[in-house]
């Protein structure tokens, strides 16, 4: 039996934070508060032990990006971002035709066979494409002319050879079509997920009647109270507000969302039903100030700007440059959050929407994805259960 000792640790347990030892036994959390002897002992002298990450909306990472759709892409951002925490990872698409979206779920495949990385990714998440194109604020640097009706054929042969690979799927709730979509993720065990959306509220209410159970980036490109015309009316927002049952997510960079935003959001809904997420791409953990949104083949060109990636006509955000360590001092130090609600939202909560019962908190049984940060959440080790992992 292979036991690890963690000594003094500030440990973010789900209901409080507490300095404690904790001992794993082949990968998993055995005991809290354990006052024994172990194999290996470590001493973190204070710093923070907390339940690794779950990001479940990003596109890429170190100057890779999914859509780029080989192995290698694959494993460049899913190890950039384990990196930076993420212990659990859906690889994300965006809006493109079915032979690059095929592509994307093939390389998933062959990423699966070919990496021992892949245990970090349980599926795969498609964002797009039956979008709204009805305005630049709701297509938002998805490619608006790519943009389409849910297309029923196409979401079978999609299936067939996704084979059970995608977990979460987006669209927007007031395309004709949509209640097909949504019966089809519903049948398909995929959660079905409303983004990039026009709907006013009474349309979106009919999604979430049908089955769309999430929101994507909650208040970036969904609608929520405004005036047309003479008319006023309320949107996604609202209508996630009022079903208690339906979830949503944060992108925590520190720029799409304001902090009393988001505050807001966790007063509603509570963090049980609040994800961060960082809708990360390319140039997420690197140093670059340009890149694609997409494949490098047919993807769109954005720059950083401002420590948020944008589109060259500076028209839109596209996405984030964050990793997930970036958005829990955006939480904490920025806006106030304390580590437990934090910690709930970086892991508990998306483990808990994904089905994931052995991940998201240290609590006894569950997987030791692990990390240890000093006191300015910087990274000073990954842990993923007993998992013989390439060095970082």
């Amino acid at each position: 039996m292979s036991s690890l000792l963690i000594k003094n640790a500030k440990v973010v347990l789900p209901n409080e934070v507490k300095l404690t030892d904790v001992l794993i036994e082949n990968g998993k959390i055995a005991s809290i508060g354990y006052e024994g002897k172990a194999e290996k002992e470590i001493d973190i002298n204070g710093d923070y032990l907390l339940a690794g990450f779950v990001d479940i909306h990003v596109h890429g990472g170190g100057g890779a990006d999914f859509m780029d759709a080989t192995p290698e892409a694959f494993e460049t951002a899913v190890s950039t971002h384990l990196k930076h925490g993420t212990t659990t990872i859906l690889p994300t698409a965006m809006t493109a035709t079915e032979s690059d979206l095929t592509d994307f779920l093939n390389a998933f495949k062959a990423f699966k066979k070919s990496s021992e990385y892949s245990v970090l990714t349980p599926g795969v998440h498609l964002e797009g494409p039956y979008f709204s194109g009805a305005n630049a604020k709701s297509s938002g640097a998805q490619p608006s002319g790519l943009l389409r009706l849910p297309d029923e054929a196409e979401m079978d042969r999609l299936l067939k050879v996704a084979d059970g690979d995608i977990l979460r799927w987006d669209a927007a709730p007031e395309l004709e079509g949509s209640d097909m979509f949504a019966k089809k993720c519903l049948d398909n065990g995929i959660i079905c997920s409303i983004a990039h959306s026009a709907a006013t509220s009474e349309q979106a209410q009919v999604g979430i009647d049908n089955g769309f159970s999430h929101v994507t980036h909650f208040y970036n490109a969904v609608t929520t109270y405004r005036k047309e015309g003479q008319k006023v009316l309320a949107g996604v927002v609202e209508a996630a507000y009022l079903n208690d049952n339906v979830a949503v997510e944060l992108i925590c960079d520190g720029r799409h969302i304001p902090r009393d935003v988001l505050r807001l959001a966790l007063m509603i809904k509570g963090a049980d039903k609040v994800s961060a997420i960082t809708d990360g791409m390319r140039i997420a953990g690197t140093d670059m100030q340009s890149g694609k949104l997409g494949s490098l083949k047919n993807g769109t060109d954005v720059i950083v700007d401002d420590t948020v990636a944008k589109l060259l006509d500076l028209s839109s955000y596209a996405g984030s440059i964050a990793t997930m360590d970036r958005c829990l001092r955006v939480l904490v130090k920025d806006y106030g959050i304390d580590m437990v609600t934090a910690s709930k939202m970086l892991s508990a909560t998306p483990s808990k929407l994904l089905g994931l019962d052995c991940k998201g908190s240290i609590e006894l049984g569950k997987d030791a994805d692990l990390l240890i940060l000093d006191s300015d959440f910087n990274i000073k080790d990954v842990m993923v259960g007993n998992l013989k992992i390439a060095k970082l």
